[in-house]
C-alpha cells in the first residue's frame, strides 16, 4: 500500500540525518520524486500516491511542497528530524529509499534539477510553459526509470 509523500520525505530525512547531513526543500522534493520513479521501476509498486505536477523548476508534489516551503532555500533543520533508528516504511521500500539516499543525496538541488529536466525526462515531456497542473501520469515516470534501469543493467 502506498504511503504518503510526507512520510516518504520524512523518511528520506532520516537518512540524511544518519549520515549527518541536512537538506534543502528541493533536494528533499527531488529526492522524494526520484524515489517514486525507482519504486515503479524496479518494484511496479507506488511509493507514494499524491500527486505530481510539472512546474517551472521541475517535478513538484504539491503537497511536500505547501508542508515545505517555509524553509525557502535553506535546510531543513536537522533537529526537526526524527530519529534515524525508527522505521517509517516497511522493507523493501526503506531500502529503496536508502539506496536512492546513498546514490543521489550528496547532490544538490541543483544537480538534482538537471537530473530531473534531462531530455526525455517525464517533466520535459510534458511540461507546457506557462500552463498549471500538469499531472505527471505514473506510467510515464515509471516508463523513464524502467528505460534508466535497462540501461545500467546492459551496461554491467
Amino acid at each position: 500500500m502506498p504511503y504518503p509523500a510526507h512520510q516518504v520525505a520524512e523518511a528520506i530525512l532520516r537518512e540524511a540525518k544518519r549520515a549527518g547531513r541536512s537538506l534543502t526543500p528541493m533536494q528533499l522534493m527531488k529526492l522524494t520524486y526520484i524515489a517514486h520513479g525507482w519504486s515503479l521501476a524496479v518494484t511496479g509498486r507506488d511509493l507514494f500516491e499524491d500527486r505530481i505536477e510539472a512546474w517551472k523548476y521541475g517535478p513538484v508534489i504539491p503537497t511536500l511542497y505547501q508542508a515545505t516551503k517555509h524553509f525557502g532555500r535553506y535546510a531543513i533543520p536537522i533537529a526537526m528530524v526524527g530519529d534515524p533508528a525508527e522505521r517509517l516504511l516497511e522493507e523493501p521500500d526503506a531500502a529503496l529509499v536508502a539506496d536512492v539516499y546513498q546514490k543521489y543525496g550528496h547532490l544538490s538541488g541543483i544537480q538534482l534539477s538537471d537530473l530531473t529536466h534531462r531530455h526525455g525526462s517525464p517533466w520535459q515531456k510534458v511540461y507546457s510553459d506557462g500552463v498549471f497542473n500538469i499531472e505527471i501520469k505514473d506510467d510515464i515516470i515509471r516508463q523513464h526509470y524502467k528505460a534508466l534501469l535497462n540501461n545500467r543493467r546492459s551496461a554491467a
